[in-house]
C-alpha cells in the first residue's frame, strides 16, 4: 500500500476551476466524516479521474465549502454518517442547495475499517474514504428528512426521558437522605409516594412533622386520600416522633424540602407530556392497535427512533433493525450458540423487553407458552425468544391485522 493514501489538503488549497473542468457537469459525490468542529470529505466522481480529499473546520468555513461545491455546476450526491445532531446543519444547507443526501450505516463504516487497506486503524480521513466506497458499492440509501408529526413525536419523547430521568435522580437521592434522618418512613410509605412528597414540601423533616402532628396527619390525609388508610397515617406520625434518624440541620431540612419540590414537578410535567405522546399515538389509526399491545409510549419511542414498522419492507428486515436477528460464530467441529446481534439500538429493545414481561402477564396463551417453553436455569432466554416473535407481530399489527397470540405462538387448541 502506497504511503500517504489518506493525506489531505485544506479547503483553501484545492483548486475549484480545474475540478469543474474535469467534471464537465457529469455527477459528483461528496463523502463527509461528521465531527463536531474538524470535518474531513473525499469529493469523487464516478470514474474516479476526480478524487480530493480535504478538511475544513466547522463552521466559520462552512461557507466557503457550500459556495465551493454550489460551484461546481453539476448534480451532487452528499453522503453522511448516521450521526446524532452535529451533522444537521451541514445537511440542512447542502438540502437548502438542492444536493441529494444519502445516508452510511456509522457502525458499517467502524467494521470495514481493515477491509479496503488491510489496516485496522479508522481516522476521519479514512472514514470518508470508506464512505465513499460505500456509495459506489451502492451501500447507501437516499436520506429521509423527518415530518412536523415525527419531529414533534421526538421532542416530546427527549422532554419525556428529561422528566423521567431526573425523577429518579431525585428519587435515588432522596432515599440516601431519608435513611440518615427518617429511615422508618421508607417501610411505611413508597419514595414514588405523592404523601410523602407533600409531607416534605410542607415540613422537611421528621422533626417537623412530629412537631406539627395534627396538621400533618390532615396533610396526608387529604394527598393520600381514600388509598391512605388511617392506621397508615398514624404510623407515620408515630415513626416521625421515635425516629432513629439522625436530626435535620437547618441546611439539610431546606434541602429535603427542594428535593421534594423538585420530584413533584419531574412528576406532574411527567405525566402531562406523557399524555400528549399518549394523543399522538391515538390520533393515528395505524397505530392504535400497536399501542394496546405494546403500551403508547413504547410505541412513540419505537418511532422516535425511525424504527416504525410500516417503514420496513418485511417482518424479518425490522427484527434485524431491532438487533433481534440471530449470529452464529462456528468453525469446523465447533458450532456456536445462537445470539441475538443487539445491533441498532439498545433502548428500543429495553423497552420492548418490558413490553413482553406486560404481555406475558396479562395474556393466557402467552403465559402457557412461556411455561412450556421456559428453562427455569435460564428463564430471559425465553423472554428473549419472545421478544423475537412480538418484533415480527408488530409488523403485522402496524399494518392493521389485529394482534392473536394463537397465530403467533404454538399452544394447545383448548388455551386459544
Amino acid at each position: 500500500m502506497k504511503k500517504r493514501t489518506y493525506k489531505t489538503k485544506k479547503v483553501n488549497q484545492i483548486n475549484w476551476n480545474i475540478i469543474t473542468e474535469k467534471l464537465a457537469g457529469k455527477e459528483v459525490a461528496l463523502a463527509i466524516d461528521i465531527a463536531k468542529q474538524k470535518q474531513f470529505a473525499l469529493l469523487f466522481n464516478k470514474s474516479n479521474d476526480v478524487s480530493e480529499l480535504f478538511r475544513w473546520n466547522h463552521p466559520e468555513e462552512t461557507p466557503a465549502v457550500l459556495e465551493a461545491i454550489n460551484s461546481l455546476s453539476c448534480p451532487v450526491v452528499v453522503i453522511f454518517e448516521s450521526t446524532s445532531t452535529y451533522g444537521d446543519a451541514l445537511r440542512f444547507q447542502f438540502r437548502k442547495l438542492g444536493f441529494d443526501i444519502h445516508q452510511a450505516s456509522a457502525k458499517r463504516v467502524h467494521d470495514a475499517r481493515e477491509v479496503y487497506d488491510g489496516v485496522p486503524s479508522l481516522h476521519d480521513a479514512k472514514a470518508a474514504s470508506i464512505i465513499a466506497r460505500f456509495y459506489q458499492d451502492g451501500l447507501t440509501t437516499p436520506w429521509r428528512e423527518l415530518t412536523d408529526a415525527e419531529l414533534r413525536l421526538n421532542a416530546l419523547v427527549r422532554e419525556h426521558e428529561i422528566h423521567k430521568s431526573q425523577y429518579q435522580r431525585n428519587q435515588n437521592r432522596l432515599e440516601a437522605y431519608l435513611s440518615r434522618h427518617w429511615p422508618e418512613v421508607t417501610y411505611l410509605l413508597n419514595l414514588n409516594s405523592v404523601t410523602l412528597e407533600c409531607l416534605l414540601i410542607e415540613y422537611g423533616s421528621a422533626r417537623g412533622v412530629a412537631a406539627h402532628a395534627k396538621e400533618a396527619a390532615l396533610e396526608m390525609k387529604k394527598s393520600g386520600g381514600s388509598l391512605l388508610t388511617k392506621q397508615k397515617i398514624i404510623d407515620v406520625i408515630g415513626s416521625a416522633k421515635t425516629t432513629l434518624g439522625v436530626p435535620c440541620a437547618e441546611g439539610e431540612r431546606l434541602y429535603l424540602q427542594a428535593l421534594a419540590r423538585e420530584m413533584a414537578h419531574s412528576r406532574v410535567q411527567g405525566k402531562q407530556v406523557q399524555k400528549a405522546l399518549e394523543a399522538q399515538i391515538d390520533n393515528d389509526r395505524e397505530l392504535c392497535e400497536m399501542g394496546r399491545l405494546i403500551g403508547r409510549v413504547t410505541t412513540a419511542i419505537l418511532l422516535s427512533l425511525h424504527l416504525d414498522p410500516r417503514k420496513f419492507n418485511c417482518a424479518q428486515t425490522f427484527q434485524k433493525a431491532l438487533g433481534l436477528n440471530l449470529k452464529e460464530k462456528s468453525s469446523g467441529r465447533y458450532v456456536g450458540q445462537l445470539k441475538i446481534t443487539k445491533r441498532g439500538s439498545a433502548k428500543a429493545r429495553k423497552f420492548l423487553y418490558f413490553a413482553a414481561l406486560r404481555l406475558l402477564q396479562k395474556d393466557p396463551v402467552v403465559k402457557e407458552w412461556y411455561q412450556k417453553k421456559v428453562d427455569h436455569k435460564a428463564r430471559n432466554k425465553t423472554v428473549i425468544a419472545l421478544m423475537r416473535k412480538l418484533s415480527k407481530a408488530l409488523w403485522h399489527v402496524a399494518k392493521g391485522q389485529a394482534f392473536d397470540a394463537a397465530m403467533l405462538l404454538s399452544v394447545s387448541k383448548k388455551t386459544a
